[in-house]
């Protein structure tokens, strides 16, 4: 079994939690990222997902500009540790209906995990039959 650590996106990327839903938006789209981690302090205190913007933000009728990125974000955090098997991470966010999943070592997070890097880890027995 390979370690979520060999699959996670090591990027750790976040905005300030005094950041609006519009700079968070922007910070995503020029970093071609699908979530992004809210941090205030020295600590991520939330994360946001597209999913989250759509739902909260759009679906809401939210202005962008004007709302906070912390009035959206997911809180708390749910993790795993890096050296934890691939499938248990699945399993994990199969459960809370997550597709984003951040990944400690020694409790900090180190990465995240996506539904992306779950597709590469499964398609890798298809790629050597090919």
């Amino acid at each position: 079994m390979e370690d979520i650590g060999d699959y996670m996106s090591s990027s750790v990327l976040s905005v300030e939690s005094e950041a609006t839903v519009q700079e968070a938006v922007h910070y995503m789209h020029a970093n071609n990222i699908g979530s992004v981690f809210i941090k205030e302090a020295e600590n991520y205190v939330g994360i946001v997902t597209e999913k989250d913007l759509t739902r909260k933000v759009l679906g809401k009728g939210l202005d962008p500009e004007s709302t906070a990125i912390t009035s959206v974000m997911t809180s708390p955090i749910l993790s795993m540790d890096r050296y934890l098997p691939v499938e248990e991470a699945n399993l994990f966010m199969h459960k809370n209906k997550i597709r984003h999943l951040a990944v400690t070592e020694e409790e900090k997070i180190v990465g995240v995990l996506s539904v992306k890097d779950l597709v590469s880890y499964f398609a890798k027995d298809f790629r050597m039959q090919e």
